[in-house]
């Protein structure tokens, strides 16, 4: 009953992910039956039709863990116009997966692959599940965002970072003109542990540490090309209000060194760098700290080492995250250049470019603040086109960050945190999303 019930509601954009999510958890419950059946047919065997229920109750609790695993992918959770255009960044990037997005209460974006095995190790399954796991495209994705807080429309461009790690494999790595830093990594390692070698567990920790800091920075690299000073400020934004400490580890290179590494690219252009084209059209100086100001600050290589020895990590661990984090600025360059080149060669017209940002500042920017959303582009009334996620993403950062007070909406009253206008702004943003999806199915029917 509750998978029919499931089956029965809408999801965002009627994208097919969610519903053939659930057809794999009817095949399954459709096993279990099959199971029970086989449980019951005469002279079979007391200690068989034991295990034959047992199996069926373990493929009952594995049905209802997959109901829980799509909790929150409802039109209730995410707005419906919202998952088009997240889809079409994976469509455009040649990630064909089934895939289907959740909300859940808490200040984190997570893509979460699904292989197809979980499903094809299954005893005698039923026709349809075995007709539910051909119709997907392995692996199933499912890609977590935000509700409350951070469910505001700017903030998703963090969704294209998430695009990144299920890219990081694709990308033919060749990190030969790191090969002499890495080397030089290990040598501080072992004079800070005062050793002549490091033992194969230090040696697999670091190795590890190299290859998950190097996919962060090569997921940030993707969504830089494909939003643009977007990720720069959803980063930003998401690394402060978690606040803490300086949040390197074992899985992620440091905030700040990630925020500079991101800084530095949109200076990359002259007069023609979105940092400049933001101070033109807004007339603010873009910093590297421009909405992060409470951001903790990286120390040294010698207090990271400590303040790890403090936390009861190992003086090797320790060690390794210390002189990782001093190399691997080195490093950051050799990332988004393999970044940019695979989307050159496979996605082109995917990069959001100074031109492009220029462009949607000049003609959405002032219609924003009179509360005209930016659905469409172009001078010529016959040749309009639909504006795409990153001009909406950009265009409402731009306003968010720097025109807040200026959004010319109504407001119950004293707004003194701009509060009401920062709903106010995502309800224009997201009405931009509908209108620009809807006149994009028009144009292409």
């Amino acid at each position: 009953m509750q998978v029919t019930h499931l089956l029965s509601q809408r999801y965002p954009g009627d994208l097919v992910g969610p519903k053939r999510w659930l057809m794999l958890v009817s095949g399954l419950l459709d096993t279990a039956d099959g199971y029970l059946s086989e449980s019951d047919r005469p002279r079979i065997a007391a200690s068989e039709a034991l295990n034959l229920i047992r199996d069926s109750v373990k493929l009952g609790t594995e049905a209802y863990d997959c109901l829980a695993f799509i909790r929150g992918a409802s039109t209730d959770e995410i707005p419906y116009p919202i998952a088009p255009p997240l889809k079409r960044w994976f469509d455009n990037l040649q990630l064909p997966n089934s895939t289907f997005f959740r909300a859940e209460l808490v200040a984190n974006y997570e893509l979460r692959p699904i292989p197809e095995q979980y499903f094809l190790g299954i005893r005698n399954p039923s026709a349809s599940l075995t007709a539910a796991i051909k119709q997907v495209t392995w692996p199933f994705l499912r890609v977590t965002v935000p509700s409350g807080a951070f469910a505001i429309i700017p903030h998703l461009a963090i969704v294209a970072h998430e695009i990144g790690h299920a890219l990081y494999t694709k990308i033919s790595w060749d990190l030969t003109a790191f090969s002499a830093e890495g080397d030089a990594v290990k040598r501080r390692i072992m004079a800070r542990l005062g050793v002549t070698s490091l033992d194969l567990s230090t040696q697999k920790f670091m190795s590890n540490l190299f290859s998950r800091w190097f996919q962060e920075f090569s997921a940030d690299a993707f969504a830089l090309y494909l939003t643009g000073p977007a990720i720069f400020f959803s980063l930003s934004e998401l690394m402060q209000f978690r606040g803490g400490s300086y949040t390197l580890s074992d899985t992620h290179p440091a905030s700040d060194l990630r925020l500079s590494a991101l800084y530095e690219r949109l200076n990359d252009g002259g007069e023609q760098s979105f940092s400049k084209l933001f101070k033109k059209h807004t007339a603010q100086e873009l910093t590297q700290d421009f909405n992060s100001h409470l951001l903790q600050l990286t120390p040294n290589a010698d207090k990271i080492f400590a303040d790890a020895v403090a936390k009861k990590i190992t003086n090797e661990h320790a060690a390794v995250l210390a002189e990782v984090h001093t190399s691997m600025p080195k490093a950051v360059q050799l990332v988004y250049d393999h970044v940019y080149a695979y989307l050159q060669a496979n996605a082109a017209d995917a990069i959001y470019t100074p031109d492009q940002y220029d462009k949607d500042l000049t003609d959405h920017l002032e219609p924003m603040l009179a509360a005209v959303p930016p659905i469409e582009s172009g001078s010529d009334l016959r040749r309009k086109t639909s504006t795409e996620f990153a001009t909406i993403l950009n265009v409402g950062w731009a306003v968010l960050l720097t025109k807040l007070p200026d959004l010319r909406v109504k407001t119950s009253g004293a707004d003194q945190f701009h509060c009401e206008r920062l709903e106010r702004l995502h309800g224009l943003l997201l009405k931009a999303v509908e209108l620009s999806e809807a006149k994009r199915t028009w144009q292409s029917a």
